[in-house]
């Protein structure tokens, strides 16, 4: 009795294990997804952004900002790649920049197309922008650097679902490859 039991068990684990992508190592999913509001900011156009632009698409957000030497441009250049791969038009990649001082609508218009015209990018007024953040678990701070200054951010993409919650985070580095098998099971 138990040999068939055992066989049975075994051919739906197989069964189900090749039904979805398997998660990314990089992936960290939330034990519960989180609602997001109080979204006030504006895009890369000079539009209002508010949380309902988050509805109705699978969202990645990454907080960076233009000036950033390293980390922003190889995040969004893999995050282009992550786009190039995923099979539906259900995927919106949104840059939140913490640095409004530097990064106005025009700014960010030419900085996100150069990675993909598709691209949105955000910001706001700094509350605005530490509210979004914090909802996200999102850090930056501003830190002088010779006669001007960097933004130390954190560096996770957060993975947005489309009701508008928080639903976990990809961290570094990033693999587009498994990202993207595992959003084109997602959507």
């Amino acid at each position: 009795m138990r040999q068939p039991l055992l066989i049975v068990l075994f051919g739906l684990f197989v069964t189900l294990s090749g039904c979805s992508e398997p998660m990314p190592e990089s992936y960290q999913p939330l034990p519960q997804s989180i609602k997001l509001s109080d979204v006030n900011l504006y895009d890369q156009n000079a539009n209002t952004i508010h949380e309902q632009n988050l509805l109705g698409k699978w969202s990645l957000v990454f907080f960076g900002y233009t000036y950033c030497p390293d980390v922003c441009p190889t995040t969004l250049a893999e995050l282009n790649r992550v786009a190039s791969k995923v099979t539906s038009d259900e995927l919106q990649v949104v840059l939140v920049s913490v640095d409004p001082e530097r990064d106005n609508p025009k700014q960010l218009k030419t900085y996100i197309e150069y990675f993909n015209p598709k691209f949105q990018a955000w910001s706001g007024d700094i509350n605005s922008i530490e509210v979004f953040a914090r909802q996200l678990h999102i850090f930056f701070q501003k830190q002088p650097y010779g006669e001007s200054y960097l933004m130390d951010h954190s560096s996770q993409v957060v993975l947005v679902n489309p009701e508008g919650e928080y639903q976990g985070f990809f961290t570094a580095p990033l693999n587009p490859e498994e990202m993207s098998d595992y959003l084109n099971s997602l959507i």
